[in-house]
């Protein structure tokens, strides 16, 4: 009898379930986008979190670093970490004093010349159009009519440019208040960063009943947390010595705005591959229009600075710590700046590694379990595995004698085209005699 209640009962859970789930599917059918829209400003909303526990995770290396030496001194654990804290609370707010004392000044200089120069810049273009006047005139009308439509086009979204310089400065008002609580989370989340994580594993031995699925999960977190210190932390220093060299070089070379473009260029180069050109090619077209010759310069400087850093600086620092090749790495970054956006560009890369990682951990798991080969270039020649799981390998040219002894000569194609005609006329007679 308890049996009978008890199939009876998990039936009616099973049911019950089962139509909750369609159910919930067809809301999320009918609500898609106004779900979308309230889960964005949700993440919109804790984005000082969400910064905070990114610069815990950025910084936690330079932490452990500071807390290592102090206890090194027979610091306490917990005055080894208030201190190390403090300290970069120094250090960043001696960073942001230094932007905002040093460099904002030079950067507004920067642009008030630039301003000057725009005056420059319209005769320069004015030139250029009289140029292409006397080349082609049908070329320069087209010109004239492209930059006419544009001036239409700023006319009537004026307003709306107006609107964004509004939003943009309430953002940065915005964001000084975010990065504010996110040095508190900073803090918060350094402190209680043990109790986290062994939370975290009580929930998840808790969740999984199966301990090897739980140690195994784990694995992959640490391997995460590898990938993703190890390029992240190493790309925002390369990006930082790359923008270093990148002034007093620029200075020496005489370049105008040396300052911006060093920021621009410091700032893309996080991007991996696609960075260092979504930061140059804006310089160089302001260059081309203000000091033709300095653009050629420039250009010639920066494919040379993005030659050195991709070949000497970029891997004495990351190293290998993403283990995919450059075309998945392009791949990633494709992926997941369509997801992401510029944060999927910055991210997508760890994020791929990882995903990367999981996959082939399961495949050669599975392969190890079925006694065969883990490496990738041991399937190569691989014709196929037999019955007994031994691997059998393809000989030399034999797929290409293969083929050649398979191809018909001319004459057995002419004897097979000859049969087909006279099947043909043979059906054609029958068809006209009936």
């Amino acid at each position: 009898m308890k049996s009978t209640w008890k199939k009876a009962l998990i039936w009616c859970s099973t049911i019950f379930l089962t139509l909750a789930a369609v159910i919930a599917f067809y809301f999320l059918l009918l609500n898609g986008s106004s779900i979308m829209r309230w889960f964005n400003s949700v993440l919109k909303s804790m984005a000082s979190i969400w910064l905070g526990l990114g610069l815990a995770y950025v910084l936690d290396p330079l932490i452990q670093f500071g807390e290592r030496k102090l206890r090194e001194h027979n610091v306490n654990k917990t005055a080894a970490r208030v201190l190390t804290l403090l300290a970069v609370l120094i250090l960043i707010g001696f960073l942001l004093f230094l932007i905002i004392s040093r460099l904002v000044p030079r950067l507004g200089e920067t642009i008030n010349s630039l301003l000057s120069d725009l005056p420059g810049v319209q005769d320069t273009i004015n030139s250029y159009l009289n140029r292409v006047n006397e080349w082609n005139p049908d070329v320069y009308n087209i010109i004239i009519n492209m930059i006419s439509a544009a001036t239409d086009w700023f006319n009537t979204n004026l307003y709306a440019a107006i609107n964004t310089i509004t939003q943009s400065f309430l953002g940065l008002v915005t964001g000084i208040v975010n990065l504010f609580v996110a040095l508190i989370v900073l803090v918060y989340a350094q402190m209680s960063k043990e109790r986290f994580i062994g939370q975290s594993k009580k929930l998840l031995y808790a969740v999984c009943h199966h301990k090897g699925a739980a140690t195994w999960i784990l694995d992959i977190f640490r391997q995460a947390n590898l990938i993703f210190s190890g390029f992240i932390t190493g790309k925002i220093i390369d990006s930082v010595i790359v923008g270093l060299i990148c002034f007093p070089c620029l200075s020496i070379l005489k370049i105008h705005y040396a300052l911006l473009i060093s920021v621009v260029i410091g700032i893309t180069n996080v991007i991996p591959v696609f960075g260092p050109f979504i930061g140059a090619i804006p310089c160089g077209v302001l260059l081309l229009f203000t000091h033709p010759l300095e653009a050629l310069v420039f250009a010639i400087y920066i494919l040379i600075l993005q030659q050195i850093d991709g070949n000497i600086i970029g891997p004495r620092i990351l190293g290998d710590s993403t283990g995919v090749s450059a075309f998945w790495v392009i791949v990633s970054i494709l992926l997941f700046s369509k997801l992401l956006g510029v944060v999927g560009m910055i991210v997508g890369v760890p994020i791929f590694a990882t995903l990367y990682y999981i996959i082939k951990r399961i495949v050669e798991e599975e392969l190890a379990r079925q006694g065969l080969p883990t490496d990738s270039m041991d399937y190569v020649q691989l014709d196929k595995i037999d019955e007994n799981g031994e691997l059998i390998y393809l000989k030399e040219d034999s797929g290409k004698k293969k083929s050649i002894a398979n191809r018909k000569s001319l004459k057995e194609h002419a004897s097979s085209i000859k049969t087909t005609a006279s099947a043909l006329r043979t059906y054609v007679e029958k068809k006209r005699k009936k």
